[in-house]
């Protein structure tokens, strides 16, 4: 059996879920949502089906205008807490007000779930064991299925991984992928608000200063890209002042953590290169 499918092998072993336990960890999914409640409706029964019962489901909606009356009523769970923005603020600002509410409500772990997205039956399930095997790592990462970028890099085996060296400038950890982040590690990190959507880096960056990354090879999430969905891919060229800035401000930030990476300085240099460029067709009002 060669090493890939022996990992998969182990990683599918289902451990005992009724074995006693000091304390079950309860897992936060934070989930913003604008005028999708029939695509919510989907992610809510991805979570009501999990194997592993101890979670949080916190949906923010931010601001939308379809009626989510008759699914948010319809919620008979106690797991299940609904919040809503009082302004349209773009998901970024969503997800900030569901981590506060899982930080208040004492969760242990999140992990974060788009409106048109859905998590696999076991995907906490299988996280639980990866926590317990590495307590010196506070963040883990595993595969989505579904639609990839052409960029995509599938997690193939158990390794300790870094966010800067091998997400942003390796080629070992790329694409969208699922995410559980100790909150107690994540402490004050927030999104950065003034990003209606994208732009992670703000958050994971500084997180790659807090801990190391655990990587394991199961499809925990299934995504999709609709259009102008979360999860759609941005376009080509900046459409406000602000994502100009944080097109080179992510490589200052990573030069910041990382004085000595070289590819950090390479990418700074190409992104400024490109900034004229970028201004001129922002100021023109071209879009792509």
């Amino acid at each position: 059996m060669d090493p890939a499918s022996r990992n998969q092998s182990n990683l599918t072993r289902r451990p005992n879920l009724s074995e006693p336990s000091s304390h079950s960890p309860v897992f936060a999914i934070i989930v913003p949502t604008f005028n999708r409640p029939e695509l919510l409706r989907q992610s809510m029964d991805s979570v009501l089906g999990q194997t592993y019962p101890h979670w949080l489901m916190v949906i923010c909606d931010d601001c939308s205008t379809a009626d989510y009356g008759p699914l948010f009523s319809s919620i008979t769970d106690p797991r299940i807490v609904t919040l809503r923005n009082p302004r349209n603020g773009g998901c970024n600002q969503a997800r900030n007000l569901a981590i506060d509410e899982a930080i208040r409500r004492n969760a242990d772990y999140m992990t974060l779930l788009d409106d048109e997205e859905t998590l696999h039956p076991r995907c906490l399930e299988l996280a639980l064991p990866q926590i317990q095997a590495h307590p010196d790592h506070a963040w883990f990462i595993s595969n989505t299925s579904g639609e990839a970028k052409t960029s995509t890099r599938q997690i193939v085996e158990e390794a300790s991984s870094d966010w800067i060296d091998d997400y942003c400038y390796g080629k070992t950890l790329r694409g969208d992928k699922t995410h559980v982040i100790s909150l107690k590690v994540l402490d004050d990190i927030r999104f950065d608000g003034r990003y209606r959507a994208s732009n992670m880096w703000p958050f994971y960056m500084p997180l790659s200063a807090r801990t190391r990354i655990w990587t394991y090879p199961f499809a925990s999430k299934h995504i999709q890209y609709l259009e102008g969905g979360i999860t759609k891919t941005s376009s080509r060229y900046p459409r406000t002042w602000l994502e100009i800035y944080s097109r080179f401000a992510r490589h200052a930030y990573a030069i910041s953590l990382r004085p000595t990476k070289g590819a950090a300085y390479k990418c700074l240099l190409m992104e400024l290169l490109k900034t004229p460029k970028r201004l001129i067709y922002l100021l023109c009002g071209k879009r792509r």
